[in-house]
Parts: structure tokens; C-alpha cells; sequence
């Protein structure tokens, strides 16, 4: 608190601009489609992943999950449980800058390994193609949806 009490604050841009376009669109799928997905942006992967329990030493385990806790994925799409149905990353202009390639690649194995589909969005894109990639990453979770449904 005494570190706090020092200085003054400011409110901080949680996107730039053609982050928000991809919100927009991954909103405007996620409505259109149904099935109750949700969209959220700058998502810690340490809040939706975790090592399993019982892969390699608790030491492994540890170093594993420390690697990916600081990572941010640029946006999630989770199902209607609450489930991540669809990682999203944004790959600007000047991305390609500062690690930003072993950031990633450590967000894709990760993401992979947790079995959560996985998108890469490049700085220039049509956006018709993207909304079909979208759709047709969401497919898995939608059936997964549906499956839950009959169920219950």
C-alpha cells in the first residue's frame, strides 16, 4: 500500500485498434452461433490451464506452470460452461519483435496440449475468411454444446 499511496494512476487501452476489430468479429460470431460463447481479451494462460496432475515431477509441474502464468492469451472464447473453447493471438504489425516468436510458441504448445483449439491471426486479413475460421474453429465446442445437452 505505501508503493500505491506514492503516485497517481491512470486508466490503461486494454486493446489498440485492430485488436478491437477482432473483438468485434469474434463477438459478432460468437452471437451468431450460439450455444452461449462468451469472448474475453487479455486472458492470463495460468487462469485457464494448468499442468495435470500426475504428468512428470511436482518440480516439472511447477517450472511448467510458471512458464505459462505470466503468458497472456490476446483473446479467449469459452463455452457456456465456462470452458476455453478457442484461443485467439492477434500477430500485428511489429509482432515479429522482442521474443514475441518463443512468447508464442510457448502459448501454441501449451494450448495444444490442453487440447483448446488454437488461432493465429495475421496484421492483414479479409475479414469474411476469418469469420469462417472462427466458425469453423468453434465447431469441436459447439458439438461439444450439443452432446452436453442430450445429457442432461
Amino acid at each position: 500500500m505505501e508503493f500505491i499511496s506514492r503516485v497517481d494512476f491512470e486508466p490503461r487501452r486494454l486493446l489498440n485498434k485492430p485488436e478491437y476489430g477482432i473483438l468485434q468479429i469474434l463477438e459478432k460470431i460468437t452471437r451468431e452461433i450460439g450455444g452461449g460463447h462468451r469472448v474475453m481479451a487479455q486472458t492470463s494462460l495460468g487462469e485457464i490451464i494448468a499442468p495435470a496432475r500426475g504428468a512428470g515431477s511436482e518440480e516439472s509441474r511447477n517450472l511448467a506452470f510458471r512458464s505459462i502464468n505470466s503468458k497472456r492469451l490476446d483473446f479467449l472464447v469459452i463455452d457456456r460452461v465456462g470452458l476455453p473453447a478457442l484461443a485467439v493471438e492477434y500477430q500485428g504489425h511489429g509482432h515479429h519483435q522482442n521474443g514475441a516468436f518463443m512468447r508464442d510458441a510457448v502459448k501454441r504448445e501449451a494450448v495444444r496440449k490442453a487440447n483448446i483449439q488454437f488461432l493465429e491471426i495475421e496484421a492483414e486479413y479479409d475479414a469474411t475468411v476469418l469469420e469462417d475460421r472462427i466458425r469453423s474453429a468453434l465447431r469441436p465446442s459447439l458439438q461439444r454444446t450439443e452432446r452436453r445437452r442430450n445429457v442432461v
